[in-house]
């Protein structure tokens, strides 16, 4: 509709739904009229309704924070607490049996996260933020309720009295559409704190499986220094023999430094592994001291099916959290688009009212709207256009990198398989020759020097394997961060699908 133009409006568009709101508040007002004429007691009748409202309202209950105690509850976590049992049971039933478990699986520690770690813990609170507000955009506006007094001195009747309210109109459209807007909100809430329990469950395999290939790179370097130190025995045996140049044990000196070196570094990837394991559980790394950790087929994942894949990633294509999230964010901003259009046309306020003027009774009845003069919202709806664009476009970015990760996942994983296989060859030979080197030892063959050698042959061989295993372990890893989903391990036994298993642990 333009300025100067008349045109019929249809029935059931925001402008009559409007006026028939206003039609319906008049009746209403109308019959509120005729009892205050009626009434000789409006006075306590106003009393007693402002009484009744009073007394209805929710106490304010303090809850103030304490920096120092929630500190040290934090410190005191304990993932064998008693408290912990009942909880985790009901995710995992057999630990209603064996707890404390000997050793902690994946499936155990994700059951743990999801009660103890923070950043779950603000996702949920986001989700009640979110169910709260649902609340609000369901309610009807309050009307204002204003109070009005005059004295004339010189008057017969001098005392003026008034009472009047101020009634936002809102139509049921409108009304509606900031209901659903509530609704999409709160499921987008909802799919963030999926999102974040997913993210938590990344870090925490990440964490374990860095703290797999740290304990297995020790011990394998512990071995090699072990073997290293050996051969400088003997070396320097021959050296002061005169036998060998101080070379070469000057050489060997330097592979055990080179060793020493690796094995420092591992021990800081393991308490590196240690704290970000305990930070995703959300526990104090002193928490998990004397804890045993368990992982199977660390570093040796089964093969995935081509079957699972496939509709692994049709699945990540279509309901993977964040993309839930996305989806939900342009039916947002599509909500938005709808409320701006709607809001060309006007919103009435309803101003009823009584007044004693000066001994004459006068009900008033006033209703206001914006004009729509200098605009017609145009501003406000390229905007909410433009936000819709931009939330669609997001949307298939998200798609997109899915595509792109999910593929790249699977063929990284097929890379690492490859160089796994090729390392263990190598491992393979090295066993050989290291058992030749043994047989050939008893046998008089080769001195101790050459047997010795063929062991750290070995044993680096050993650590090539591990250390292509834990690439492939974490090539797994980003094939399930890429899908969303475990492809295998004990996750996959939880009692209670992610969904229902964060809900259950918000209690």
């Amino acid at each position: 509709m333009t300025c100067g133009a008349v045109r019929p409006v249809p029935v059931g568009s925001p402008v009559t739904e409007d006026w028939r709101a206003v039609i319906d508040a008049v009746s209403i007002v109308r019959g509120s009229a005729l009892l205050v004429r009626r009434s000789k007691h409006a006075a306590r009748l106003l009393a007693s309704i402002t009484l009744v409202v009073l007394t209805a309202c929710v106490q304010y209950q303090p809850a103030p924070i304490d920096p120092a105690a929630s500190a040290e509850h934090f410190t005191a976590r304990r993932l064998d607490a008693a408290e912990m049992r009942e909880r985790i049971a009901e995710l995992i039933p057999a630990r209603a049996q064996t707890w404390p478990p000997a050793a902690w699986n994946r499936a155990d520690l994700l059951a743990a996260a999801l009660l103890l770690n923070p950043k779950i813990a603000i996702a949920r609170a986001q989700v009640e933020v979110a169910l709260a507000h649902e609340i609000t955009a369901g309610q009807t506006p309050n009307p204002e309720l204003t109070l009005q007094s005059e004295y004339a001195r010189h008057d017969p009747h001098p005392w003026l009295y008034g009472i009047s309210f101020d009634v936002l109109l809102r139509s049921p459209q409108r009304r509606q559409l900031e209901t659903d807007l509530a609704h999409l909100e709160s499921s987008s809430a909802r799919w963030q704190l999926m999102d974040a329990a997913w993210g938590v469950r990344r870090s925490m395999l990440a964490a374990l499986s860095d703290l797999q290939a740290a304990e297995r790179q020790v011990t394998l370097l512990e071995q090699l220094v072990a073997a290293q130190d050996r051969l400088i025995g003997l070396e320097r045996q021959r050296v002061d023999a005169g036998e060998d140049s101080a070379d070469e044990m000057l050489a060997a000196g330097q592979v055990r430094i080179e060793f020493e070196q690796q094995q420092a570094h591992a021990r800081s990837q393991l308490a590196n592994a240690l704290g970000a394991l305990a930070s995703a559980i959300g526990v104090a790394p002193a928490a998990l001291d004397g804890v045993a950790f368990e992982w199977h087929d660390w570093g040796a994942p089964p093969d995935a099916p081509t079957e699972l894949l496939r509709s692994g990633a049709e699945l990540a294509l279509r309901a993977r959290a964040d993309l839930g999230a996305a989806i939900d964010a342009y039916a947002a901003a599509e909500n938005k688009l709808q409320q701006a259009v709607m809001r060309q046309y006007p919103q009435f306020q309803l101003s009823p009212g009584y007044y004693w003027d000066h001994g004459v009774a006068k009900f008033p009845l006033d209703a206001s709207f914006t004009l729509p003069l200098f605009n017609r919202s145009q501003g406000e709806i390229a905007e909410a256009r433009a936000e819709r664009e931009l939330a669609g476009q997001r949307m298939l970015s998200l798609q997109a990198e899915i595509i792109g990760a999910i593929a790249a996942a699977e063929r990284g994983e097929q890379v690492v398989r490859g160089s796994v296989t090729a390392a263990e060859r190598g491992l393979d030979a090295a066993t050989r020759q290291r058992s030749n080197a043994e047989t050939s030892l008893r046998l008089g063959g080769i001195g101790l020097s050459e047997s010795i050698a063929a062991q750290l042959l070995a044993l680096r061989s050993e650590l090539e394997v591990a250390q292509m295993r834990a690439q492939l372990q974490e090539a797994r890893n980003a094939l399930e961060d890429a899908l969303h989903a475990p492809l295998s391990g004990p996750e996959l036994g939880l009692a209670q699908p992610l969904p229902v298993a964060i809900s259950g642990a918000s209690r």
